[in-house]
């Protein structure tokens, strides 16, 4: 039995390879660790051969735990200055960002089936934010803007367009750029939010997931083509949101390597439900040169989601700082 978990996660492996050949292989890549957790299992258990299938499931068990914990070991502490609860006031919040070109950005999948919508406030006030982009918007996750309205004022979503269910919190004014729904091609929802420190521009990204691969494929190419569009405007860029890729997949290789772009991201965050047993990292941050980073990427709490957020502390790099908008 050892070597058949060898064999199959050897296998596993090397199927990703087949790819180009036919692109439902890149599944196997998502569970790249899963395949090296069996095969190290299968090993030690074959060097034990009294208990060698017990030995390799424990382990097996215990890798699958362990890939869990990460998500919620990396943890973000929310800032004592900036965090408050839902009502709370904005003067308690205004050094968010600060003068020093720093940045609190959020990507969350809030789940269709979420509708606590307290929960989902609590949590994003809790990280101090300066904006979070909120995948699965639809309604009434609109209703959240009310809640968070003492220290997040600008709102945008993309509710009008049918099948578009993101939405934008920020602290500070945002523009919107463009917005596009699943039927229309890639889903994105693109702002351009005037920080005290210069315009910066973020499109935040729901792509489709298996089995609806060729489509998906299809819409990181769209998306990078839509980035490099932003990416011409010489400001900073933030792409984030659910990718339904990791980083092992041909999806995700395909998107970065389209792009000026670095991923942050590496954090297993879904999913949560119906256990908090994270396995994947689907969802992503990347940054343009003119962003440094300074803390994370961390997690927040599910808040009722089947997937965790991901914030990350962002700072523009003084060369690259716009020039603040009058």
């Amino acid at each position: 039995m050892c070597l058949l978990g060898v064999a199959g996660g050897l296998a596993g492996l090397l199927l990703p390879w087949l790819t180009p050949w036919w692109l439902g292989f890149d599944v196997f890549a998502h569970f790249a660790v899963h395949f090296v957790i069996v095969i190290v299992a299968c090993l030690v258990g074959w060097l034990l051969p009294r208990h060698h299938v017990k030995v390799a499931l424990a382990l097996m068990l215990a890798g699958g735990l362990g890939l869990a914990s990460i998500g919620f070991f990396w943890r973000a502490a929310p800032p004592p200055a900036q965090a408050g609860a839902v009502g709370g006031n904005q003067a308690a919040a205004a050094t968010a960002g600060g003068a020093d070109a720093g940045i609190r950005v959020m990507t969350f999948n809030t789940w269709t089936k979420n509708h606590d919508l307290r929960a989902l406030a609590e949590e994003i006030l809790r990280h101090g934010v300066d904006f979070a982009g909120l995948v699965e918007f639809e309604p009434p996750k609109p209703r959240l803007g009310k809640l968070l309205a003492g220290q997040f004022p600008h709102v945008v979503d993309c509710n009008d367009i049918p099948f578009c269910y993101m939405g934008f919190v920020s602290r500070w004014p945002v523009e919107k750029v463009k917005a596009r729904s699943l039927w229309r091609g890639p889903p994105y929802l693109h702002v351009r939010v005037h920080t005290p420190h210069g315009p910066v521009r973020v499109l935040l990204v729901h792509t489709l997931r298996f089995p609806w691969l060729g489509s998906q494929l299809k819409q990181m190419r769209a998306i990078a083509d839509i980035v490099q569009r932003a990416e011409k405007s010489g400001e900073p860029v933030i792409v984030m949101g659910d990718f339904n890729a990791t980083p092992f997949s041909v999806m995700l290789k395909t998107f970065q390597r389209s792009l000026g772009l670095r991923r942050i991201t590496w954090i297993p965050t879904w999913p949560t439900q119906p256990l908090p047993l994270p396995q994947l990292a689907i969802d992503h941050m990347f940054i343009s040169s003119h962003f440094t980073v300074r803390g994370g990427p961390y997690t927040g709490r599910p808040a009722g989601s089947d997937h965790l957020p991901v914030i990350a502390d962002l700072a523009l790099r003084p060369a690259d700082r716009p020039r603040p908008e009058r």
